[in-house]
């Protein structure tokens, strides 16, 4: 989160306090929750592309290095290997609730822009 806090500063804004998560869940859930955010710098390495000069886009510059994305994919389909049955419902939970905190904090940013 140092990229995202830089870019916020930037924009001279509060780091926002952190979202709720349940720490007592099945490994594919972390796993679930890993891919999701991995994915989002693919997305976010297009995105920042659009960003017009001189805004703040540490966080989404963050790409990846050469194989990283490969490597990780490596390590995802070894642990589901591994994983046994219930796994994939795990991963795939995690995934969705990531997305949900994505929402979540998207939709807390919009009321705090038009109240602030």
């Amino acid at each position: 989160m140092p990229l995202l806090a830089q870019d916020l500063a930037a924009l001279d804004l509060p780091l926002p306090e952190p979202l709720p998560l349940d720490d007592n869940v099945a490994d594919g859930f972390h796993w679930g929750l890993r891919y999701t955010l991995e994915g989002s710098r693919l997305g976010g390495a297009m995105l920042s592309r659009q960003v017009a000069p001189g805004l703040p886009k540490a966080y989404l510059s963050a790409a990846h290095g050469k194989g990283e994305w490969i490597a990780f994919q490596r390590a995802l389909d070894g642990a589901a290997a591994e994983g046994g049955e219930g796994w994939l419902d795990d991963a795939v939970q995690g995934a969705q609730a990531a997305f949900a905190l994505f929402a979540q904090a998207g939709q807390q940013a919009g009321q705090a822009s038009a109240h602030g």
